[in-house]
């Protein structure tokens, strides 16, 4: 185990209260009555139903399948019924296929088991389709499809495994309780996936707050080959990808050689966990854990909801409050408010926050940029979020791309978060890159006429 001070620039420092037993607690959100499941839940073409209206299906049964090699199949949260099938929003300006399932009354959340994988006793090959066909995507919010990005780290030989146990917004709390329920799955998933990288080198970062839970399931899991434990001391967004493998490489570690970011690949916890107890016991995905908090919940913390399930549900089980202000997807820091909470819980989704009426604060209103620098310093990719700024005022966002490197922005918020002149900086970035897609969307199909 080692600790150090993170090695990029910016980010900043949130105050943040220390975990408590509670953040190690996950409870099981019951069926909704209606649960929406689109056919696109990943980063890449929507999956193919193979389901249709009044047909009767089981908890963990294909529901659609992958009709690309980048795409993942989806299976059903839920023993019932298939009520229809139909094009619906997809929150992007475009449409999506639903299935929209009404679960069976009174059924249990048990899934029967199909074929179990062992790392010792299937090849990489095997176990990367296995792991294709759980419908596994990221979980960490990234959404792209598990078995693309190893067959993609695995071509560039990847060989140093990274699991990110880095909370990837502040005052969500899965990963104390993904450390404290699934160790033993973390320590298997990080072995399948070692198996079909052909690496036996992994690492476990977490953050001061985490470390103590996490050296228990080391202790724990001892005799099981657990990965290296790297401790970092607390600063956002460490646990974007491109910034913790800053933070990690180049420092030898008890068991891991020193290596460079060329040479890692890295899962979230919740992906490498997943992938543990998915293959081990046979499972597709059906549910997801998320963190569900704000002061317009009288019950906030982990649930493992069933996709498709609305998220006003899941809010109402979580002791919701009756008249909400505002709720988030995503967390304080990159949410993005939402206008319909029938929205379903998809793959990749790791929290919400509620604010209750009256409570939540009033945004301040956006004053003139003051050249301070305060956004620029605080920038983690060493952008300049206050020219990026001017020129999304005044529209120039070819200018935003080619000149000063929008694209790199993964809207991690610290710059509107330290602005002084309360500058909406993320939203106007993410309106940009909206409004670039769409252009190019356009010109690729007048290019194709």
């Amino acid at each position: 185990m080692f600790g150090r001070r993170s090695s990029f620039p910016g980010g900043i420092r949130l105050d943040m209260p220390d975990r408590v037993a509670a953040d190690a607690v996950v409870r099981q959100m019951p069926f909704a009555p209606l649960l929406r499941l689109p056919l696109r839940q990943h980063a890449g073409p929507a999956a193919e139903a193979v389901v249709r209206a009044g047909e009767e299906v089981l908890r963990g049964q294909l529901l659609a399948q992958a009709t690309d090699e980048t795409a993942v199949p989806l299976h059903s949260p839920a023993t019932g019924r298939v009520l229809r099938i139909t094009e619906q929003p997809d929150g992007s300006g475009g449409t999506v296929n639903v299935i929209e399932l009404a679960p069976l009354p009174g059924d249990t959340q048990e899934q029967t088991g199909g074929r179990a994988f062992d790392p010792d006793r299937h090849d990489a090959d095997e176990l990367l389709e296995a792991i294709r066909e759980t419908g596994i995507v990221g979980l960490g919010g990234e959404r792209g499809p598990t078995h693309l990005r190893l067959r993609r780290a695995r071509k560039r030989a990847a060989e140093v495994l990274v699991i990110n146990g880095i909370e990837g917004e502040p005052g969500f709390s899965r990963v104390p309780a993904l450390l404290a329920r699934h160790g033993a799955d973390v320590v298997t998933g990080a072995r399948f996936l070692g198996k079909v990288l052909g690496s036996r080198q992994s690492v476990l970062a977490v953050e001061k707050p985490d470390a103590a839970a996490a050296s228990t399931m080391m202790a724990e899991l001892e005799n099981r080959n657990p990965p290296a434990l790297a401790v970092l001391e607390p600063r956002y967004p460490q646990g974007a990808a491109e910034l913790l493998l800053r933070s990690l490489s180049g420092r030898p570690m008890e068991g891991v050689s020193a290596f460079a970011p060329e040479r890692a690949v890295v899962f979230s916890l919740a992906t490498v966990a997943e992938v543990g107890r998915l293959l081990k016991h046979g499972l597709t995905l059906t549910d997801q854990l998320i963190t569900l908090t704000g002061d317009g919940l009288r019950e906030p913390g982990n649930y493992r909801v069933p996709l498709g399930t609305p998220v006003g549900f899941a809010l109402a089980h979580a002791g919701a409050h009756p008249e909400l202000d505002r709720v988030l997807a995503g967390g304080p820091m990159r949410g993005q408010a939402m206008g319909d909470l029938e929205r379903p819980v998809t793959k990749g989704a790791t929290g919400f926050v509620a604010f209750a009426a009256g409570d939540s604060a009033q945004l301040p209103e956006a004053l003139a940029c003051i050249r301070c620098g305060e956004c620029v310093a605080a920038c983690p990719l060493q952008l300049h979020p206050a020219e990026l700024g001017l020129l999304a005022r005044r529209g120039e966002i070819q200018t935003m791309i080619t000149d000063w490197h929008l694209e790199r922005c993964f809207e991690c918020g610290c710059c509107a978060y330290v602005c002084p002149s309360h500058i909406p900086l993320v939203q106007m970035f993410r309106s940009a890159k909206a409004q670039w897609r769409r252009s190019q969307a356009v010109a690729d199909k007048e290019a194709m006429a």
